[in-house]
């Protein structure tokens, strides 16, 4: 073929193609949503349609999550955080509840403070939400989330530690008396007066309120029983108290009246109150236990010694098992979060404080490969059978369920199987799913789950603002060429190669 026949063709292919746009999510062809304005965390009113500006992220999570929902804020966050200030201006960031029987703006406001993720975070009315979910092709799987819930048992957690030489010891989660009331003590910031005998340890004031020396009165030690509704006398010391089994437990006077104890708040997973001999109250409980509670309970019952400080960023691990961690940083204690699904140890992308319910964690030195850890669940990565190899088993009993791999799905009444999705439709539950809309509101790209790469995500968000002319993005190459300009060159193109085959031309 001569060179202005190649020219002439190359010519009409650019024109056919275009610019060709490769994601690495999965490309959508999605008509623009168009949805009734819900309920932001602050209690104002938000819509999609008037809100947003530019390319806008939506994602669905519920704040009960204990595992994919965290992770997949604080990867946004870092999507964020890796976006120019052009481009943030250009970005609008949106997660909607699928959970909104719990997730009030209260709530809400609660859950994105914590995780540090100021966008917009959405909740309304059951009907007001089936029509959102309707409108992504989102299926909420309610039973999932209660089983998500009412699932997690902090005392089947357990904590692995590799210590410094390598050695690694499995602990389980323990929630004494002593460690509550020790937890609960730092957070409402009373100061404890405590000694340890042979009779174990002993509580002799709360903030600076001594019991006396002649014992004419004692702090004791009390239970909440929830079958009566009443407070009733331990019959332990708080190191042997359970409070796993009764999380609510209160310190009051033994000359004290126990129906002047405040209740415990149903909301808290766990609480300490107190009475003061003045006839003064206080009370404070944890909502969630996260992986700061969980590393103190099972190291405390495990006798393992380490170094916990607090920081306006949270607590940070630099001691354990009586190694502490260089001051050049040359390695660190490293926070890790079993996955069931792949069967192996990750590094976790969240501080100990913002990884609620966690089930196995793992502390090990920054240098430590991860694969060298081991399981915390005796023959879990070679079981093959459960959830057709597509999956791993979670709770027991009644509510034992499959957490399948991403793009597999429950089997049709069979919460023990993974059967590979067949429809476009987004199970959230189990799993979740998060679009990028383009400027006009149109779904353009999916990703599912929270094993994304935080740069391959971003990639995306700059390959779609570059698209739509946004973020900084000047380019004057038209994408696609108006159809007018299209024909005129298709005839150009055509006159050129018979200009170049004319007989007059050749030679």
């Amino acid at each position: 073929m001569r060179p202005k026949s190649i020219l002439a063709v190359l010519l009409v292919a650019l024109v056919l193609t275009g610019t060709a746009t490769a994601y690495n999510g999965k490309q959508l062809a999605r008509e623009a949503v168009d949805i009734d304005p819900l309920t932001d965390q602050n209690g104002e009113q938000y819509a999609l349609t008037t809100d947003t500006n530019g390319v806008v992220v939506v994602s669905f999570i519920f704040t009960r999550c204990p595992d994919v929902c965290p992770m997949l804020t604080q990867s946004l966050i870092a999507v964020e955080a890796s976006l120019t200030d052009e481009e943030r201006e250009d970005v609008t960031f949106v997660s909607i509840s699928v959970d909104p029987n719990h997730d009030t703006p209260e709530v809400l406001k609660e859950y994105s403070e914590r995780m540090g993720a100021a966008w917009p975070h959405l909740t309304g009315s059951m009907e007001e939400l089936e029509d959102v979910w309707s409108t992504f092709a989102v299926v909420v799987e309610q039973n999932v989330i209660d089983m998500h819930v009412a699932d997690y048992q902090p005392g089947e957690a357990s904590v692995t530690v590799v210590d410094a030489n390598n050695n690694s010891t499995q602990h389980m989660f323990a929630w004494s008396g002593w460690t509550a009331t020790n937890l609960m003590a730092e957070e409402a910031n009373w100061s404890l007066n405590t000694s340890v005998s042979e009779w174990g340890r002993m509580l002799h004031g709360i903030n600076g309120v001594d019991s006396p020396s002649d014992w004419s009165w004692y702090w004791e030690l009390n239970l909440w029983n929830e079958t009566n509704a009443t407070w009733e006398a331990s019959s332990v010391g708080m190191d042997d108290y359970d409070a796993t089994e009764h999380p609510h437990l209160a310190w009051m006077p033994s000359t004290s009246n126990r129906s002047d104890l405040p209740e415990p708040n149903a909301t808290h997973a766990s609480s300490v109150s107190v009475l003061w001999p003045n006839g003064t109250t206080a009370q404070q409980g944890i909502d969630t236990f996260n992986a700061y509670h969980i590393t103190e309970g099972a190291l405390t019952a495990a006798s393992v010694n380490r170094s916990i400080q607090d920081s306006s960023y949270g607590h940070f691990l630099n001691s354990l098992a009586d190694h502490d961690a260089p001051e050049d940083y040359s390695w660190w204690w490293n926070l890790y979060t079993w996955n069931g699904t792949g069967a192996s140890w990750e590094s976790s992308n969240l501080g100990m404080d913002d990884f609620v319910e966690p089930h196995h964690i793992a502390w090990a030195p920054s240098y430590v490969n991860a694969s060298t850890i081991p399981s915390p669940v005796a023959g879990e990565s070679s079981d093959e059978t459960a959830c057709n190899g597509h999956g791993w088993e979670m709770g027991s009993g009644a509510s034992k369920h499959c957490m399948c791999d991403e793009g597999y799905t429950w089997a049709e009444d069979d919460q023990l199987s993974c059967v590979s999705e067949t429809t476009e439709d987004y199970n959230v539950g189990h799993s979740t799913i998060t679009y990028i809309l383009n400027d006009d509101l149109e779904p353009t790209v999916a990703w599912t789950g929270d094993n994304w790469l935080v740069e391959d995500f971003t990639a995306d968000v700059r390959e779609l603002l570059e698209k739509e002319q946004l973020g900084g993005n000047t380019t004057e190459v038209v994408p696609f060429l108006p159809l007018t300009m299209t024909l005129g060159t298709l005839i150009m193109a055509v006159v050129t190669v018979r200009f170049a085959r004319s007989p007059t031309n050749e030679g």
